[in-house]
C-alpha cells in the first residue's frame, strides 16, 4: 500500500516522491495564511492608524492618534482638516517654487514646523499660525534669499489620548535634512518633552507661542518661578531644549510685570482655573501674586465645565465699586466671562461700577475667530455686549508678540503685512497675534539661513550658532513685532506692549470685522475710537 501523499491534509510525506508543483500547493497556501494572521496581530495597529488617513494611503510620516490624524506633510494633505486645506495648498506651492528666486548655487534647506491644530486651547488661531510661517516662508525665499527653504508641517494633536506630539517630534528628528524648527507647541509638559528630543539631535528649534515659565534652558532661573501649583511630575523647572531652544514670544514674568505698570492698582481677584496640569496658569499664579504684593483673593473655575464662568463672574460682581480681576487663565473661557458679566449688569445683578479684566497674552483669543461655533458666538456676543461697547467691561491685554500694527518704529510690520497678504492671507488674521509670532519664528531661521554661504551644505550647528547669535542690537532679527534678540536662556530680550481691546464693529461688506486694540500704559488714556 502507498504512503498517502500528505500529512495533515497540507504538509507532503517525505516518504513519496512528489514531482508536482502542486503537491507544495497546500503547504505554500497554509504558510501563506499563518504569516498573514502573524503580520495581522502584530502589525494590524500599525496598519489600521496609517490607513485611517492621508485619503487610505498607508505612510510612516501620517498616522492616527485616538480620533485625529497627526504626523508629518510637505504637501497639500491637511490632516482631515479642512480648516487647514487652503494654507496647506499655499505651502505646498511654496515648497515646489522654493527656488526660483534664490541664487542659483543655493543649498535648499527644510525647516520644520510643529504645531498643534486641534488642540482645544488654540482655536482658529492655530488656522492664523500656520499662515504666519507660510508669510515667513514666502519671505524668506524672496529678494536677496540664498538657500531655497522648504516646510515640514508637524501636526501635534491634542495634548492628550488624540494626540502624539513625541511621536510627531521624534519622526521630525529622523529627518536629516530638517536643519531647524519653528513652532514646537504650547506650554505643556509634552512640549518640554519634544525641545528636549529635538535637542537631543542638535536641532535648533524657535518657539512661537510658549510663554509659561521654566520653558526656556536655564528653567527661567533668573526669574525665581516658583513650581508649588504645578503638578508633582513636570520636568520644564530644570529647563528644556538645552543650547538649543529659542522663543521670540514674551514669557509670563515680563507680561505680567509689564501689566502691573500699565493698569495702576491692585487687582481685587486673580481668576485661575482649577487645578496643575496647565503650565501656562499654574506658573503664572505666583508670579502674578508676587508683582502686587501677595494675599489677592484667588477665584477659581472649572475648565471643563462651563457653568462654574458665571458663578465667577457673580463673585466677582459683588464687590461695590470699579473691580479689577487679573485674568490668568487661558483665552477659550475669556469671552464666557466677558459676556456672563453682561448678563449680570443687563439684570441688575452686578454691584460693580465697573470690571476691568487685565489678562496675559492668550487673552487675545477674542480678537480671532473661532472654528468652534458655540464659542464663536459668544465672542461675537462678548465683544458687541452693551457693557463692553460702553466701556463698563472692558479687557486689558499684553501682546504675545511685539506688535499688532504697523508704526513708524516698526518698518517690519509693514513687511509682514505685504508678505502675509501676497501669499493669499487675510490681514485680519493676524490680529491676534499668532501670525504674526509664527512669521517671526520663521524669520529668525531664515536670517540665520541668510549668514550661511549659499554653496556649501547646511548643518544643524551652522544655524544653531547663527541664532544664538542675535544678542544685540546689531545683531538681530527683524521681526514683524520689533526687533528680535535673544539672551543666554534662549528668551527673547525686550517687553511687551500692553493694549485694550476694542469692541467688535459690524462686520462691512465681504470683510469680516476687526477688532481693533489701542495702547495702554500710565499716561495714556486707552479710549477706543467710537
Amino acid at each position: 500500500m502507498n504512503p498517502p501523499r500528505f500529512l495533515l491534509w497540507f504538509i507532503p510525506n517525505p516518504k513519496r516522491f512528489h514531482r508536482r508543483r502542486s503537491d507544495w500547493l497546500r503547504l505554500g497556501l497554509v504558510l501563506v495564511l499563518l504569516l498573514g494572521t502573524v503580520a495581522g496581530i502584530w502589525g494590524g495597529p500599525w496598519l489600521s492608524r496609517r490607513l485611517s488617513c492621508n485619503d487610505g494611503f498607508p505612510t510612516g510620516d501620517i498616522w492616527r492618534a485616538g480620533n485625529q490624524c497627526v504626523g508629518l506633510s510637505s504637501g497639500p494633505y491637511a490632516f482631515d482638516l479642512d480648516a487647514f486645506a487652503p494654507v496647506m495648498r499655499v505651502i505646498d506651492r511654496q515648497n515646489q517654487a522654493a527656488a526660483d528666486k534664490c541664487d542659483p548655487s543655493g543649498t535648499p534647506v527644510t525647516v520644520g514646523v510643529l504645531m498643534t491644530m486641534t488642540d482645544r486651547f488654540v482655536g482658529g488661531r492655530a488656522v492664523q499660525e500656520l499662515e504666519g510661517m507660510a508669510a515667513g516662508q514666502l519671505r524668506a525665499n524672496g529678494t536677496g534669499c540664498l538657500h531655497p527653504l522648504r516646510l515640514v508641517v508637524g501636526q501635534l494633536g491634542e495634548y492628550g489620548e488624540n494626540g502624539d506630539p513625541i511621536g510627531v517630534a521624534r519622526r521630525l528628528a529622523e529627518r536629516d535634512e530638517v536643519v531647524a524648527v519653528a513652532g514646537i507647541g504650547l506650554s505643556q509638559q509634552s512640549s518640554a518633552e519634544v525641545a528636549d528630543i529635538l535637542a537631543g539631535a542638535k536641532i535648533p528649534m524657535v518657539a512661537d507661542l510658549i510663554t509659561a515659565e521654566g520653558f526656556d534652558q536655564s528653567g527661567s532661573r533668573e526669574d525665581q518661578p516658583i513650581y508649588s501649583s504645578c503638578d508633582p511630575d513636570i520636568t520644564y523647572p530644570r529647563g528644556i531644549g538645552k543650547d538649543y531652544y529659542y522663543r521670540v514670544a514674551f514669557r509670563s514674568s515680563v507680561q505680567i510685570a509689564r501689566l502691573g505698570a500699565a493698569v495702576p492698582g491692585r487687582p481685587d481677584f486673580i481668576m485661575v482655573p482649577t487645578g496643575g496640569s496647565d503650565p501656562y496658569t499654574c506658573t503664572a499664579l505666583p508670579v502674578m501674586q508676587r508683582q502686587f504684593g501677595g494675599n489677592v483673593t484667588e477665584v477659581k473655575f472649572d475648565s471643563e465645565e462651563a457653568s462654574t464662568v458665571p458663578q465667577t463672574a457673580r463673585r466677582v460682581c459683588g464687590a461695590p465699586k470699579d473691580v479689577t480681576v487679573a485674568y490668568i487663565a487661558r483665552g477659550r473661557d475669556l469671552g464666557r466671562l466677558i459676556y456672563s458679566l453682561d448678563e449680570a449688569f443687563a439684570n441688575g445683578q452686578c454691584a460693580a461700577s465697573s470690571v476691568t479684566v487685565v489678562s496675559t497674552s492668550d487673552g487675545q483669543r477674542l480678537r480671532a475667530a473661532e472654528l468652534d461655533p458655540v464659542l464663536e458666538d459668544l465672542r461675537v456676543r462678548a465683544l458687541r455686549s452693551t457693557s463692553f461697547t460702553t466701556g463698563k467691561v472692558r479687557l486689558v491685554s499684553a501682546l504675545v508678540g511685539g506688535a499688532d500694527r504697523a508704526t513708524p518704529d516698526n518698518p517690519n510690520f509693514a513687511v509682514f503685512e505685504q508678505a502675509f497678504t501676497e501669499a493669499g492671507f487675510d490681514l485680519s488674521h493676524a490680529d491676534a497675534g499668532w501670525a504674526v509670532n509664527a512669521y517671526d519664528a520663521l524669520i529668525t531661521v531664515s536670517s540665520a539661513l541668510r549668514a550661511l554661504p549659499a554653496s556649501k551644505e547646511v548643518h544643524r550647528s551652522q544655524v544653531n550658532t547663527a541664532i544664538s547669535g542675535f544678542s544685540s542690537a546689531g545683531q538681530s532679527v527683524p521681526g514683524a513685532g520689533g526687533l528680535i534678540t535673544f539672551d543666554n536662556s534662549g528668551n527673547r530680550v525686550d517687553v511687551p506692549p500692553v493694549v485694550r481691546v476694542c469692541p467688535l464693529p459690524p462686520a462691512s461688506g465681504d470683510r469680516p470685522a476687526r477688532v481693533t486694540s489701542v495702547p495702554v500704559g500710565p499716561d495714556v488714556a486707552a479710549s477706543c475710537p467710537s
